[in-house]
């Protein structure tokens, strides 16, 4: 019995230690880095600016047409309810979501039409957030002031 936990002693020992070795750690290493990884994004260092737009200009530029519009809420309170033609960019998807909306972004800003991002009120830092992320892309784009609480309380149209 003695002996049998010698062994068992010995063995742990031996694991532990080899498992410190820089062999192991390589190995370890090596294995981490053979997962494939998405390439990311080259950014422009802020190259973008935020503004911010008065619910009056964006209701003007939503009613002509003329403005790509992000909705920066998680995409459960999207379903709930959004400004007309507004897309989902919820603040989560970070830099992936951007990627995913770039042509429909390059084609807002090759027709000179802004990009707005909103969130839920004055206080909900999200629509900031994305609004940061596309300036870091190189994108400008402006914050609606008052977000969807603005927009409701004007009793504006919602899809």
């Amino acid at each position: 019995m003695i002996l049998l936990r010698y062994c068992l002693f010995t063995a742990a020992i031996t694991l532990g230690i080899s498992s410190c070795t820089p062999q192991a750690h390589e190995a370890e290493r090596q294995k981490a880095t053979a997962v494939v990884r998405k390439p990311k994004p080259v950014l422009m260092n802020g190259r973008g600016k935020v503004t911010s737009i008065s619910l009056t200009e964006l209701f003007t530029l939503q009613q002509s047409g003329k403005v790509l519009i992000y909705d920066a809420r998680p995409g459960f309170f999207y379903a709930l309810g959004h400004l007309p033609g507004a897309i989902s960019l919820p603040k989560e998807e970070g830099d992936d979501g951007i990627l995913k909306h770039e042509a429909e972004i390059k084609a807002a800003i090759a027709a000179k039409k802004p990009v707005v991002v909103y969130c839920t009120n004055l206080l909900c830092p999200d629509a900031r957030t994305v609004a940061n992320h596309l300036a870091g892309f190189g994108y400008s784009s402006s914050v609606l002031t008052g977000g969807w609480d603005s927009w409701k309380e004007a009793d504006l149209p919602t899809e």
